[in-house]
């Protein structure tokens, strides 16, 4: 997978200062609560709360404009700072050692980590003497989680060398094939000419055993947000406002893996720009892109709206409420689904570097730990938060 939407905060970091975080979970935009949500002013407030859109601000002006803002956050349980920082600006990403694979596989079992991106690419808010104010946004939003179980943990760090696969295949000194039982002590040289791992069919696991535990998302919208506020009312001591605004979701990539209580389910739809090859998964469905589809051909639209209101006592008092992302997109474009087979064989080494990107790729594609069958579409909620 090409690494294309992290690209989009290169962009804008020379725009903006970001900042990095090993506590904060999301970025503020995608709340839609908390301290923001009174706060939040002219086109900024779109996602976080429309009823704000006409609140009086500090400086008295009738139009504000804005292009190539980011809000960036960033989550670990595992990763350093410094690490956190090569996700994003591709730092120093170096190979690392079998004894370091082994111990992120267990380090990054069951743990949470998330990136959140938020790019403004431009707003607008006009404030009228009677309509109220109008605002607009064209955003891109970026959105990963991850936590995973324990044993496709160990597989996606470990590659083909992981405890589940009991024998390798090796290239011999003379060019031919060997097979080797797979044991933690085995020599560098040797290590280094290994193919593949296999294990025979009646010891394998179906993928949805496999994946037991794992929760990853990741979505990529394109965001055109059309909003509206107004004061209802206003007396001596209170001012009444509310808003509302409508949006039009492009999709533009989404994974969606979820493993538990004995089962697991599995969809991925991402446009050419993400660069992964299906190979023959793609032969059989009838939403995959042909060669010749756009980069950033959508895979995916919807439609949504948000709500909200805002309450301003004695010009000092703030209270707000907003329910945002109302509404669903449908993915069809390029989508799979799981299908479900016993793992016997994997040709990957594993993963080499932090990077949450690697992560994505070595679960999908031809040559990814999962197997996919193809599909015709599917609805989501978006997250819809009050």
């Amino acid at each position: 997978m090409k690494h294309y939407y992290f690209y989009l905060s290169l962009i804008t970091v020379l725009f903006v200062k970001s900042s990095f975080s090993q506590t904060e979970g999301s970025a503020f935009t995608y709340t839609g609560m908390g301290v923001t949500t009174p706060f939040a002013r002219d086109y900024q407030t779109l996602g976080i709360n429309p009823g704000n859109l006409d609140v009086t601000p500090k400086y008295d002006k009738t139009v504000t404009l804005g292009f190539a803002e980011i809000g960036l956050s960033l989550y670990s349980q595992v990763l350093t700072k410094p690490e956190l920082r090569q996700n994003i600006f591709r730092e120093d990403i170096k190979d690392f050692s079998q004894a370091q694979q082994k111990e992120y596989a267990l380090a990054f079992a069951n743990s949470d980590n998330a990136i959140d991106i938020d790019a403004t690419i431009f707003g607008i808010s006009i404030r009228t003497n009677g309509a109220g104010t109008f605002a607009f946004s064209n955003r891109e939003r970026v959105d990963f989680y991850s936590k995973m179980g324990d044993q496709v943990s160990e597989i996606l760090w470990l590659g083909y060398t992981a405890s589940y696969f009991d024998s390798l295949i090796v290239t011999t000194a003379n060019g031919g094939i060997d097979t080797i039982p797979n044991t933690d002590n085995i020599d560098p040289e040797t290590l280094a000419r290994v193919q593949q791992g296999i294990t025979t069919l009646a010891n394998s696991q179906s993928l949805s055993q496999l994946l037991q535990g794992t929760k990853l998302g990741m979505t990529w919208f394109s965001e055109y947000n059309l909003g509206w506020g107004k004061r209802i009312f206003e007396s001596e001591k209170m001012e009444l406002h509310g808003g509302a605004s409508a949006k039009l979701l492009i999709g533009r990539g989404m994974l969606d893996i979820t493993a538990e209580g004995g089962s697991a389910t599995a969809f991925s739809a991402l446009s050419p720009v993400f660069g992964v090859e299906y190979g023959s998964y793609a032969d059989q469905n009838p939403s995959a892109f042909d060669s010749t589809a756009k980069k950033l051909k959508p895979v995916g639209i919807g439609f949504g709206f948000d709500l909200g209101a805002t309450i301003v006592f004695k010009k000092k008092w703030f209270a707000s409420i907003a329910v945002n992302d109302i509404g669903k997109i449908t993915w069809d474009g390029n989508l799979y689904k799981l299908n479900d087979i016993n793992l016997t064989n994997f040709k990957n080494p594993g993963l080499e570097s932090v990077d949450f990107v690697n992560q994505v790729e070595q679960l999908n594609g031809s040559d990814g730990l999962l197997s996919w069958q193809g599909a015709e579409k599917r609805t989501t909620s978006l997250p819809t938060t009050a």
